[in-house]
């Protein structure tokens, strides 16, 4: 598994160049936005509204309409959120604090070390079943 990050955050008066250059040197394509600590948007693609559209914060280019889950929330439940909203990121919420955010690479890469330890198990299940008495040499 990849080691956890630091989630990187702006508040909505940051300038969208200062976000870019952020997201830029932290290799990131996704930003929390907070107002002390709630969280009030996110960043997502800010190309379209700085260059197509001229706008100069980011509180002009967040979106609002944020979908978050719990710490617990099951890693098919997080994919499902994820397809059904269309999107790439999804921010974990801890008392109502930004605890991380969860990409679609995180979750693919979690499905596949469970798929990867499930068809390891049922190999050596049937490698047990096949020869129950290991030989003595």
């Amino acid at each position: 598994m990849q080691k956890r990050q630091l989630v990187v955050m702006a508040a909505p008066g940051t300038t969208a160049v200062a976000a870019l250059r952020e997201m830029e040197e932290k290799d990131i394509a996704f930003l929390p936005v907070l107002e002390g600590h709630k969280l009030v948007g996110v960043v997502r693609d800010i190309a379209r509204g700085v260059i197509l559209h001229s706008r100069t914060l980011v509180c002009d280019i967040m979106t609002t309409d944020v979908h978050t889950v719990a710490p617990e929330t099951k890693v098919p439940d997080c994919l499902t959120t994820m397809y059904r909203a269309r999107i790439r990121h999804l921010p974990v919420m801890a008392a109502e604090r930004v605890a991380g955010v969860l990409s679609v690479r995180d979750l693919t890469g979690s499905l596949i070390e469970r798929h990867e330890r499930l068809l390891r198990r049922l190999h050596d299940e049937r490698m047990t079943l096949l020869s129950p008495y290991p030989s003595s040499y």
